[in-house]
This record gives structure tokens, sequence and C-alpha cells, in this order.
């Protein structure tokens, strides 16, 4: 009796967080977005490129990482991606980052906008990529002034991570903030933006760097108490510090954002950019000639499982997201009553969805990319039939456990390195 008021107070503070949860309306698109920073150089956009694109489970195209970018260039991206079905943001050197007593950039915003908003494959318009805090004031104008002539389509700004400078670490500062909560917090407030974007690089040369799961967390924070959806950018192609990815290193990186329920994923990069003094870049999704790269395939393999899991929790609610077995320094301890808990050591992140139909989703990821381990769990579900979903079908299937006389039902299942498992109840 005891373990049912506890579920039932549980389900009573879990209704509560779920109406809170994105209350404002976006601009988001109708199905998971998995897209991708730095597309196809121009003489590249072909057909034959875009349904590469399209093939390796990509929705949405951002531009090149180099050449001008010009309408006629545009045009053509949105042409292409309304052909093969994808949707693109675009970027263009007349959207200005400050409008402010200043005519000219105010005729060049509303000439692009009046370029492209009616293009049926805009998502949105890129702004600009990690501006610190001082910042935010202008832009805010910017996107306003925006949102008035284009209220269909976004305005996409990309924030740093929580490892860039703040005030305490040094003068002047990337973040212009005292902490990255505090620069999360006064975005959103001041901007007030239709998506909250960010990214992050996890996989380092010479070990991991700490603050992903830490970073998901801040972020899912701050977008809840908004109620806007966030984004996450990860890593895919080698450069500088950081060292070249595996199939399992990928599929970290999206299904612990999943877990903590971010509604898109994007990667960097997807087009090998050219070396530089700078950077030398290596091992891609593609290569600088157009032929698939050494992670074609493997984020192809990802972005399955990724619109998998999607199309279950996609327009759902994150309700709670934690840790267990070892707890990672930014991880987040399981509670003391949880709709799912597991008291094993295996080092699982646990997200729990309230999804967009009734049902309540558990997703169980595996934090080690190298190991597989076990994902023994206790459902605090009553008598509610349990299902567990089955990536090579697509369907849910009912285990066979039964509830115990408290109505708390225990499964066990393998998950590979880096794997997940899906369960649901109603």
């Amino acid at each position: 009796m005891r373990t049912l008021i506890t579920l039932f107070l549980l389900c009573l503070s879990l209704m509560a967080i779920a109406n809170a949860v994105n209350a404002q309306t976006s601009l988001q698109p109708k199905e998971f977005p998995i897209g991708f920073w730095c597309g196809p150089p121009e003489k590249f956009m072909t057909e034959e490129q875009f349904r590469l694109i399209k093939g390796a489970g990509f929705s949405v195209v951002l531009p090149p990482c180099e050449g001008a970018v010009t309408a006629e260039m545009n045009r053509k991206l949105l042409t292409l991606c309304r052909k093969l079905g994808l949707q693109a943001i675009i970027s263009d050197p007349r959207i200005p980052l400050t409008i402010t007593g200043n005519d000219k950039a105010l005729n060049d915003l509303k000439a692009v906008a009046k370029e492209y908003n009616n293009a049926s494959s805009l998502m949105g318009y890129f702004i600009t990529d990690e501006p610190g805090a001082k910042q935010f004031g202008e832009l805010a104008k910017v996107v306003a002034e925006l949102r008035k002539l284009d209220p269909k389509h976004a305005a996409f700004i990309n924030l740093f991570p929580n490892y860039a400078s703040a005030d305490r670490d040094a003068t002047p500062s990337q973040l212009n903030a005292a902490t990255y909560d505090e620069y999360l917090e006064t975005y959103l407030k001041t901007v007030q933006p239709d998506i909250l974007s960010y990214d992050h690089y996890h996989f380092l040369k010479t070990g991991d760097r700490p603050g992903f799961l830490g970073n998901l967390a801040s972020a899912q924070k701050a977008a809840r108490s908004a109620g806007v959806p966030f984004w996450n950018i990860v890593l895919s192609v080698s450069h500088g510090g950081y060292r070249p990815l595996n199939e399992n290193e990928l599929r970290y990186e999206a299904l612990q954002s999943l877990a903590y329920g971010v509604k898109g994923l994007l990667y960097f990069t997807y087009w090998l950019p050219t070396d530089d003094n700078t950077f030398q870049w290596s091992h891609a999704i593609m290569e600088r000639d157009g032929k698939p790269g050494a992670l074609y395939e493997p984020v192809k393999r990802v972005n399955e499982d990724v619109r998998a899991i999607a199309t279950y929790l996609y327009f759902g609610k994150c309700l709670m997201t934690y840790q267990t077995g070892e707890i990672p320094p930014d991880g987040t301890k399981q509670p003391n009553s949880s709709l799912a808990r597991s008291e094993s050591k295996s080092n699982l992140t646990i997200g729990i969805f309230r999804g967009d139909m009734g049902h309540l989703y558990v997703l169980a990821t595996n934090r080690d990319y190298k190991a597989e381990t076990s994902a023994k769990i206790q459902f605090y579900a009553g008598k509610r039939q349990i299902e567990l979903f089955d990536p090579k079908t697509k369907t849910f299937k009912p285990i066979s456990d039964k509830a115990n006389v408290e109505g708390v039902t225990e499964h066990e299942t393998p998950l590979s390195p880096a794997g997940y498992a899906l369960f649901r109840w109603q």
C-alpha cells in the first residue's frame, strides 16, 4: 500500500511538471529534426548529393561552411530540399546582428524575409553562432523584427557550451556571464527564441571532456523553465584536439541527448571542411570529393535509432533524467521516488517521458560506449502491462515479467555499448 501511495503522489507531481513544460507554441518541425553543420558546397548541390543526405537519415540541411553565400545559392538549396522532402536553415550575409538606429540593416532584414518567407522547405534563418551575453540585447531586436516579418519560420542562434569561459574564468569572458546557467537564463529571457540550441564536443584526443551530461541538464532545465524546445549539436568530425569517432561514440552523444529530451540533433560536421592554418580535418561523414566518408554508414545507423525513439518521445514531455551506477560529477543521482529505478551497478542514464498519447515511457541508455551492460529496472506501474520496443520490427512487445503484490515489475535486458532500451505502459 505504501508503494502505491508513493506512486500516486509521484504521478501527481510529474503531471504538474508535464503541464509546465513547453507552455509556449514553438516553430518545431513536424518530425524530429536531424541535421548538421557544413552542408555540401554550392558546386556539390545536386539531387544526387541531397539523396545521400536523406539516405543517411537527415531531415535538416544547413548551408556550406565554405564559399560565398548568395541568394541564388539559397534558392538552389531550398529547391533541392523541397524536391527531396528536406528542410533548410539558410544563412544570408544581409541578416544583421543589430538594427538599432540602422535603417539599412532593417531594410536588409526586410529584404531577406521577403526573399525566402514563402519557400515551403524553409525551416528558419541562421542568425549567429556562439554570441556572448553582451550581444543578447541587440539580437533580441533582430529576432523580434524577423518574427514580425516572417512569423512562420524560426530565427536560429546557437550558443556556447558549458566549457566556454565565464566571468570568473577570464576577462573578457566568452559567456559575458558569471555562470553558464546565468548565460542560458539571460539568453532565454532577453532574446525569447523559438529554440534553445547549443554545441558540446565531448571526445578529445586526450580523453573524454567532462561536462557533457551537465550541459544537457543545464539546457533541459533552462528550456523547461522558458517553455521552449532545445537542440544539441554534437561532434562528428576529427579536427584540432578532437579524435576520430566510431559508431558507438556517435550513438553515445545521440542517445544521451535523447534521454534528456532534446527536440533536435545536429552534427558538426557533415561535409569535410577544407584544411587551414587552424585545423586539419579528417574522418567525416562526407568527404570533400562528395563521396561518403568513414562515418556515413555509422551515422546512418545511429540516425535510424534516433528516429525510432523519437517517433514516440518527440511530441511528449521529458519529466526527469538521472544516472545510475557510478554517478559522474555532472550527473544526477536517481531520486528516491521514481516510476523506474535501477539498483544495479550498471552505468545508465534514464529518461522518463509522458507521451502525447498518454503513455509513460522509460528510455534506459548505456553510458558505457565500450562495453555491454545489463539494465535491471524496477517499474512502479501497478498492474499495467509493460511493453519493450523491438528495434528490428519497430514495434512494442509485452514483457513476460509480472508485477509483485506492491505493483512493482522488475525486468532485465542486455544493452550493447552505448545502446538503449525503450519501455512504455499506459
